[in-house]
């Protein structure tokens, strides 16, 4: 099976990234983990690509239609979510990939700490149920990952709050309604806020075959000894 991957990420030059980190944490360092983490799924997705059995593409799924050509973005063909919220946003990219490739898989920059496995495993599962789709968890009611070949309409993906406690629960609902079964992933968490970050940091420790970029994101981490004080002051 042909295959695409799509990232989706913003160009931290045009938008604000990390908002709620940012908000924690101060921009500078929130843009810089940023920087980091969008290197370390960028890896982790390679390695998949390496690892699995299975052919696929893999693209960035970029907020601006002005980056398109940055050179940050060159590793990767990039393709533009265009306008509206995040439910239309993954609605564009699922759909026209889906038109050139025979299964499409969804991610963020937000876990860094996944494994290649985890791509794979979401790869296979769709080899063994391919009317279904595969869904890996976040920690807080979201997802990390979204996988599927069949078609799924554009309400399935904008009748959902994002970035909610419920968000996972809509989107399984929406995709019930419509008859289309879920397969589970293991459930991993994602940054969004200061108080995330512990969580990452003891994952990525716990990792014996970190990648290169998740070595560099943990030592980075480990540096970073004011984020993890909670009497620190950025005043």
């Amino acid at each position: 099976m042909n295959g695409a991957i799509a990232i989706f990420a913003k160009t931290k030059s045009l938008s604000p990234v990390k908002t709620r980190l940012a908000a924690d944490i101060g921009e500078p360092l929130a843009e810089a983990f940023y920087t980091l983490s969008v290197e370390a799924v960028a890896e982790i997705t390679k390695t998949a690509q390496k690892q699995s059995d299975n052919n696929f593409i893999s693209y960035w799924a970029l907020a601006e239609k002005e980056a398109l050509d940055y050179k940050e973005w060159q590793e990767f063909s990039s393709l533009w979510t265009g306008e509206g919220d995040l439910g239309m946003r993954l609605h564009t990219i699922y759909s026209s990939l889906r038109k050139k490739h025979d299964y499409v898989v969804l991610i963020g920059t937000d876990s860094p700490q996944l494994e290649p496995e985890i791509i794979i495993s979401a790869i296979r599962k769709l080899n063994d149920q391919p009317e279904s789709c595969v869904i890996g968890p976040a920690l807080d009611g979201g997802f990390y990952l979204f996988a599927a070949k069949v078609p799924i309409t554009e309400q399935i993906w904008t009748k959902v709050n994002y970035s909610q406690s419920i968000t996972l629960e809509e989107l399984s609902s929406n995709l019930a309604a419509n008859g289309i079964t879920i397969q589970l992933l293991s459930s991993q968490g994602d940054i969004d806020t200061v108080n995330d970050l512990k969580p990452l940091l003891n994952a990525l420790e716990a990792n014996n075959n970190l990648l290169p970029a998740q070595r560099k994101l943990y030592r980075w981490l480990q540096s970073q000894t004011e984020i993890f004080n909670p009497k620190r002051s950025l005043a």
